[in-house]
């Protein structure tokens, strides 16, 4: 199974029907780019991507 972005935090999601951060059911298939983010209290990358959870997140989500 491919890997879905969440339209809203750019979570990427597996096997989930909605995110399992924001709880949005809009997750899609056209995205770019990753980013992991092990350390979201000291990450620079997550301060850009407004997010405080660790994980996998897509750069661009169209």
């Amino acid at each position: 199974m491919t890997e879905k972005a969440c339209s809203e935090c750019h979570r990427l999601v597996e096997e989930e029907n909605e995110c399992p951060i924001d709880k949005n059911n809009d997750l899609r298939d056209n995205w770019s780019g990753l980013a992991v983010i092990y350390d979201p209290e000291n990450s620079e990358v997550a301060e850009q991507l407004e997010t405080s959870v660790a994980g996998r997140y897509a750069i661009n989500v169209r």
